[in-house]
């Protein structure tokens, strides 16, 4: 193992430090945490799905040790439930987890938009626009399945730059849950293309450099999002 030596205060012998060797770029851990995320995000683990450590460390050929660990990994994002009795689920949805991560969502997303728009002025925003046309392939295609993780990679790209880090560590804790709760009330109402204008539209204002309409776009944007899940989501019950 390598070693960095240094000289410590008042010691004749400066005392090594061994530093433990690189490791690879994803552990098992982070493998089966992306593989399941992807599984879970693109709708082929359903909510409600249970999860067992068992079958999936068989699956991935793995101990359970890294899929215990990934399962606890996603819990933090929401993106899965733990119950003491009942083991571990893909999550269910509901009004309340609805209601609190568009709230959380509508009390800072629009100001960041903002900031980012005094940040960069009226200029052309290639990689929002780049996620905005990928995601109208996608829905001209009818190919669908992975235009949540689009769309949560377009609105990033509008907060990104806003230069506030509390914000953007804030709003990319909701980016999994969020394309995950948007993706089941596409399968129950599909409004891929007005959210589609919504999205074009709110980029017309960052590039125009109209902060406030921004702002205020994506204000309307999330509220409305808001509305319609609450609305698939009390259908479906």
């Amino acid at each position: 193992m390598p070693s960095i030596e240094y000289e410590a205060p008042g010691a004749e012998t400066p005392p090594a430090v061994v530093l433990p060797p690189l490791r690879q770029a994803a552990s098992r851990t982070d493998r089966v945490r992306d593989a399941l995320r992807e599984a879970i995000l693109e709708g082929v683990l359903l909510p409600g799905r249970p999860l067992v450590e068992r079958e999936l460390a068989e699956l991935y050929g793995v101990s359970k040790t890294p899929v215990r660990e990934a399962l606890k990994q996603l819990q933090s994002t929401g993106l899965v439930e733990i119950n003491a009795y009942q083991g571990v689920s893909v999550r269910r949805p509901d009004d309340r987890l609805v209601r609190e991560l568009y709230t959380a969502r509508g009390a800072t997303e629009p100001e960041a938009v903002r900031l980012t728009v005094e940040q960069r002025g009226a200029t052309p925003h290639l990689r929002a626009r780049q996620a905005l046309d990928e995601a109208a392939a996608l829905i001209g295609s009818g190919e669908t399945q992975g235009l949540g993780i689009v769309n949560r990679r377009f609105h990033r790209e509008l907060y990104a730059a806003c230069d506030n880090s509390f914000l953007c560590d804030f709003l990319d804790r909701l980016q999994d849950l969020t394309a995950f709760v948007a993706g089941l009330g596409w399968r129950l109402r599909a409004t891929f293309e007005e959210e589609a204008a919504e999205h074009a539209a709110i980029l017309e204002a960052v590039e125009r450099g109209d902060g406030e309409r921004a702002e205020e776009l994506t204000r309307v944007h999330i509220r409305k999002a808001r509305q319609v899940l609450s609305r698939a989501l009390g259908d479906e019950r």
